[in-house]
């Protein structure tokens, strides 16, 4: 089944991102007060003054009788200030701007006539803004004038001014000193709205009166203002409602509410202002108001209000600079594009996100960005349109730790077992040593343990094949009811966090949380002092992160906490090879947060901090009294150390002498120099793929050979064509100068011209 857009934009549906402020959701004309208050900061009154007008109608009138519900919900509150005076900057706003004539809009004229009764401030209202959309509108006031109860106001000889300039610029009949005393007599018109006033007549109409809509019983026919039991200034905001509203009427004939979209729950809608200073609200120096200058101050004390937490706080969505919502919009197009047509617009966005989840613990909302692009990756692999290269390397490293190097065994002696220590399968790969010592503390401390060496499959998860995902995952149910059901002790907090999502009927502890009850003390070695860099995903997992302080406290190590917690070194997602750079500026980030070594408890996050050149130690080397390793082991070597440890828990748990298949490219040596070395790793490519692609252009002879004896061979695999430029050194032995790869595919044979 095809993705849809609903399904994308469900993971953001909670986003309030680019959406009104909470001042601008209480204000009852919906102002966009962000804008409002920046264009005043710097001073650009007429464009100040045009954002007002746009919302409001009639700046001076509002500006003299709204009570600034805005500043009960301005966030400036939230750090103890006063909030925008807002009324005393519109007030500025009005005073400092030029020419206040209103703009006459050139559109074509609307087909339909409309009556309004009452010539107050919510029928005036009304008017302006149907006859801004050039619909004829005619205005019936039983007063010799406009204004109703704005007549009783001291300045309304100012309101007055204020009517006439906004309406010399709209064409709309008055008819003053007319009463309309039943609708029969504007039965000429296409829509009627009445507006008399508190008090003022209904026509027998309010009874039956649509608060959303605005509409009576009887079609065409809507009511608001002060005969609804709003004040004067709601009766103005709810005027413009009304008109759009009588538009839609006179363009469909039926009646639906339009004004929806500011829920006022959205006042409550507060974000986080850390950093933001304090600033006292500007006083002003004269009875008549502020003087420009003090009037940009105060409009420069506004925080403009918008929640960007995830990205600000994620260099992934910083680097790229999209909405949240624009990114679910895209993961839907991306996918529905008609062939041969693609927009691949999120191509390298989607894989270039470690799907670490700080987005969705930063956001207000949860909303959780990683999740989407994880979509887009699932999608993709369904679909076949997979970037395979992306993941290639870490989908092979995953079928070799599930299945040649995988190991599923009890205590020796046994058939099931109460507990089942699963180190995941880069401990073991990174450092032996930290699996068969934490095995021994288990087992010395009387725990009933067996012995799983495998993959959580967290690399086919995040590449989006779930089909391989899922397989892993009934292969590890599997073993675990042929073990009895034990429970799992993770050391790592991503096999964890899989187990907790796609098998929650398996128990899961931490080891370090195992070790901690046993009160095991290690020896600080070396490292004395330390910050504790807890990974991505031991981010809600207090058990585990204060079972490593404990340990560490004990064996004597001064634990120093990070600012932030729970960021992802720049493993997570497998992503480096999508977005080199981005991977690299994330390593440098997180090694800088502390100048102080790392201790961490993860053997991904040791891997890149130590690659990295940051000093860096495991907590299995504090428990179990190791000296940190300096260098992260070859690719070559870490399938060494896996198929050594398996051999090791054969012999120990099962008394089986492991066995392993030669393959006839086993018995070749390479000779390669420690730059090389280097770079192939980075380049994740291993001595394996290398000593496999000389040896078949050995047996081939599809070799290229230069005249000082330099060979240079290509192994074309289903993703990538490995290269490699050697030398010969003796029958089976060659020095490598050169390695690498690239995803283009080369025909071989000869063809007629």
């Amino acid at each position: 089944m095809s993705m849809k857009l609903e399904d994308a934009l469900a993971f953001t549906a909670g986003c309030f991102n680019g959406e009104p402020a909470s001042c601008s959701y209480a204000c009852p004309f919906h102002l966009d007060i962000r804008a409002f208050l920046e264009k005043a900061g710097k001073g650009k009154w007429t464009s100040a003054y045009k954002a007002l007008e746009s919302a409001v109608a009639f700046p001076l009138t509002v500006s003299l009788l709204c009570d600034a519900p805005c500043e009960r919900y301005c966030q400036r509150l939230q750090l103890g200030d006063e909030p925008i005076a807002m009324t005393m900057i519109e007030t500025a706003v009005i005073r400092y701007t030029g020419s206040k004539r209103a703009r006459r809009y050139v559109i074509p004229p609307k087909e339909g006539r409309v009556a309004v009764v009452g010539a107050g401030a919510a029928g005036l209202s009304c008017a302006l803004w149907l006859a801004r959309k050039r619909i004829s509108v005619t205005v019936f006031e039983r007063e010799p004038g406009y204004g109703g109860t704005l007549r009783r106001h001291p300045r309304f000889t100012e309101i007055a001014e204020d009517i006439r300039l906004q309406f010399e610029a709209a064409d709309a009949g008055f008819c003053f000193d007319r009463e309309i005393k039943a609708l029969g007599e504007l039965e000429d018109y296409d829509a009627v709205y009445i507006a008399t006033g508190a008090g003022g007549e209904h026509f027998g109409l309010l009874d039956g009166w649509d608060g959303d809509a605005f509409a009576s019983g009887v079609d065409g026919v809507f009511l608001g203002g002060e005969l609804t039991g709003v004040s004067a200034i709601g009766g103005m905001a709810r005027g413009g409602e009304a008109a759009r509203n009588i538009e839609a009427f006179l363009q469909v004939g039926r009646v639906a509410p339009l004004h929806g979209g500011y829920d006022k729950n959205g006042c409550e809608r507060y974000v986080s202002h850390d950093g933001a200073a304090r600033a006292r609200r500007v006083a002003p120096s004269s009875p008549e108001g502020y003087t420009e200058d003090e009037a940009r101050r105060e409009a420069g004390r506004c925080l403009q209000c918008d929640c960007d937490r995830c990205m600000t706080s994620c260099e992934m969505l910083r680097a790229f600079r999209k909405r949240p919502h624009k990114i679910a919009t895209e993961v839907y197009t991306d996918q529905n594009a008609n062939p041969p047509y693609s927009s691949h617009t999120l191509t390298r966005e989607a894989y270039s996100c470690n799907m670490c989840g700080y987005c969705k613990s930063v956001c207000p909302e949860g909303v959780d960005i990683g999740a989407l692009l994880r979509l887009s990756r699932a999608e993709r692999m369904n679909a076949g349109t997979e970037p395979a290269a992306l993941h290639d390397f870490w989908l092979r490293e995953m079928d070799f730790n599930s299945g040649e190097a995988a190991l599923c065994a009890p205590p020796v002696g046994a058939r099931t077992c109460e507990y089942v220590f699963f180190p995941g399968c880069q401990l073991g790969a990174s450092n032996p040593e930290h699996v068969r010592g934490a095995y021994g503390m288990l087992r010395s401390g009387g725990a009933d343990a067996g012995i799983y060496l495998g993959c959580c499959g967290a690399p086919a998860w995040w590449a989006g094949d779930d089909r391989r995902f899922m397989a892993n995952m009934a292969a590890i149910r599997g073993n675990w009811e042929d073990l009895g059901k034990p429970v799992f002790v993770f050391a790592c907090a991503t096999c964890a966090g899989i187990f907790e999502a796609f098998a929650p009927d398996i128990a899961g502890v931490s080891l370090y949380e195992m070790l901690n009850d046993r009160e095991i003390a290690g020896s600080a070695g070396a490292i004395t002092r330390a910050a504790v860099f807890d990974p991505c995903s031991a981010r809600a997992r207090d058990g585990m992160r204060d079972a490593v302080r404990g340990l560490l406290g004990r064996s004597g190590v001064q634990t120093v906490e990070l600012r932030e917690t729970g960021r992802c070194c720049g493993y997570g997602g497998q992503m480096r090879v999508a977005n080199p750079k981005l991977f690299d500026e994330i390593v440098t980030s997180r090694a800088s947060m502390s100048d102080e070594p790392y201790i961490v408890y993860c053997a991904n996050c040791r891997e890149v901090f130590v690659s990295s050149g940051k000093r860096c130690a495991h907590a299995l080397d504090v428990a179990l009294g190791l000296e940190p390793q300096e260098r992260v082991p070859s690719i070559g070597d870490k399938r060494k150390n896996t198929l050594a440890l398996k051999g090791e828990f054969m012999a120990s748990n099962l008394r089986v002498k492991p066995e392993r298949a030669e393959r006839a490219w086993d018995g070749l040596t390479l000779v390669i120099d420690g730059g090389l070395r280097e770079d192939m790793d980075r380049r994740l490519i291993s001595e394996d793929d290398i000593r496999e692609a000389i040896f078949h252009a050995e047996e081939s002879g599809d070799v290229f050979v230069d005249g000082e004896g330099t060979r240079m061979c290509s192994m074309v695999k289903p993703v990538l064509t490995y290269w490699a430029r050697y030398r010969r050194v003796s029958r089976d032995a060659y020095e490598v100068l050169d390695a690498y790869y690239h995803r283009m595919r080369f025909e071989s044979g000869t063809r007629d011209f």
